[in-house]
């Protein structure tokens, strides 16, 4: 068995062993799931590539504001929109999903690898979110998706005040 090291293995596995990356980016794949059509591949591109921008300007010496809180505030707000089923046009759900997806990658730094291994890891903890949105809805009904949503609310408002 062999394990993934290094800076490209590192930023792979960090959006699944960080429960906010995981729990956010899930979100935004549930979210582009329920929305459908372009929506799936267009939020989740616009998502990574916030994410990484944010995580380079970062490196460079931008600073981003009440970035942590930020982070729990996008859990919410994602988490809400994916529980009440809302419906917007594409070019709202891209944006917001790029809003989101900066407060993920504004904490790190990291060398060219590391990135890529991020963007790969974050664009599959989204699309598991687009799976799981259609498995659930058709497995169970659009109400289980609409929970898991509430979930990924819930987990954000406990990272607000300090519990997870």
């Amino acid at each position: 068995m062999t394990t993934l090291t290094g800076a490209f293995g590192s930023g792979l596995i960090e959006p699944v062993w960080v429960l906010q990356h995981l729990l956010g980016f899930l979100g935004i794949g549930l979210w582009a799931g329920q929305v459908g059509g372009t929506a799936v591949w267009q939020a989740l591109t616009a998502a990574v590539t916030a994410a990484i921008l944010a995580g380079i300007a970062a490196q460079v010496g931008l600073r981003l504001p009440y970035a942590a809180p930020g982070l729990a505030v996008a859990l919410i707000v994602v988490g809400a929109l994916v529980a009440l089923a809302v419906r917007v046009p594409v070019w709202c759900v891209v944006i917001v999903a790029a809003v989101a997806a900066v407060f993920h990658g504004h904490a790190h730094q990291g060398t060219i690898l590391f990135w890529a291994g991020f963007a790969c890891g974050l664009l599959l903890v989204g699309c598991a979110g687009v799976g799981l949105s259609q498995l659930v809805a058709q497995a169970e009904s659009p109400r289980a998706v609409r929970l898991c949503g509430g979930a990924v609310s819930v987990a954000g408002v406990l990272d607000l005040i300090g519990i997870i």
